[in-house]
């Protein structure tokens, strides 16, 4: 098939011992895109990973340039096991995240997922693929992430712990998994009626997802996340988190896409720089819900700035 695609090499689809594909995508963060390609260079496992870069097109005429020169200096950073992948339209991230994704998964079988502001700890290729080999067949783990939430409590983790919810700070998935994303989130519906489904889907009203969706599905925000939180949360899946994140997020800058009035106030609010360990942390041996660990997440959400806000405007 052709991609309109530059350089690469194609790792065999069928050598189960190939470290997963690593979908990293962009759009116009020309100053953030040497940040994050040295963080991702300098993980062990980049030189023998596929690395697809999915180049969304312009939006308007106006970031036509902002566009061009992100993809000039990809190529300039190209090497044989990169390949970059230029739309000729805009797609937006949710679409962009939900075909790359999609096209990944089903070549390979599973596949890494990244955004253009994310700077990633040495050991978080390590951590995606140990936990992508030992998931691989159990059902129930649907997305293994690369970000945890902070708080004092939670760096006291030694190991992963499974929660029953999705981020998408840095991610990774199986065929299996995203196979059932819902992009039409059939029953959400519900929501509005059902108070204790409602609330389990808000993190226990930690959150306002249950907004967001409603959101989404009167067409007033175009999310591929919401949608796949309900996917997974309507499968009863978990995902896997790290004890202490293993990525950064440059948070929402001037050249970040966020729409409308709250994308706008969300700038206003500082990056908060977490910690980011650096050692590769243990999994754990059973599949079940760390219940203290999603108390102490709820209670790292409340105290999130973003979180204050929304919970505001949702009210």
């Amino acid at each position: 098939m052709n991609l309109g695609a530059s350089g690469a090499n194609q790792t065999d689809p069928n050598d189960q011992s190939a470290f997963a594909p690593i979908a990293l995508f962009l759009y116009r963060r020309r100053d953030l895109l040497d940040p994050v390609l040295d963080s991702l260079e300098a993980c062990p496992e980049f030189e023998q990973s596929q690395v697809l870069m999915f180049s969304d097109g312009p939006r308007s005429a106006s970031v036509a340039d902002d566009v061009d020169e992100i993809r000039d200096r990809v190529r300039e950073r190209l090497r044989s096991n990169m390949q970059l992948i230029e739309s000729p339209i805009n797609k937006g991230l949710a679409r962009s995240i939900s075909e790359g994704v999609s096209q990944l998964t089903n070549q390979y079988g599973r596949a890494i997922v990244l955004e253009d502001d994310l700077i990633l700890s040495p050991v978080t290729l390590s951590w995606f693929n140990a936990a992508l080999d030992r998931y691989a067949d159990v059902d129930r783990v649907m997305q293994v992430s690369g970000h945890m939430f902070d708080s004092r409590a939670l760096r006291r983790l030694q190991t992963g712990v499974f929660l029953p919810l999705t981020t998408s700070w840095g991610w990774a998935t199986w065929k299996r998994a995203w196979s059932r994303f819902d992009q039409s989130a059939a029953g959400w519906e519900a929501l509005a009626s059902d108070r204790e489904l409602r609330r389990r889907f808000d993190i226990d009203g930690h959150y306002p997802y249950a907004r967001m969706l409603e959101k989404q599905m009167r067409g007033e925000i175009d999310s591929w996340a919401i949608r796949w939180y309900w996917t997974v949360f309507q499968a009863g899946g978990v995902t896997l988190f790290p004890p202490q994140s293993l990525v950064q997020n440059l948070g929402a800058d001037a050249s970040a896409t966020h729409p409308g009035p709250l994308g706008r106030m969300r700038r206003l609010i500082p990056p908060r720089m977490m910690p980011v360990r650096k050692t590769l942390p243990p999994l754990p041996e059973a599949v079940s819900i760390d219940l203290a660990a999603f108390e102490r997440v709820g209670a790292a959400i409340d105290q999130s700035p973003l979180s204050r806000l929304l919970r505001l405007l949702s009210s």
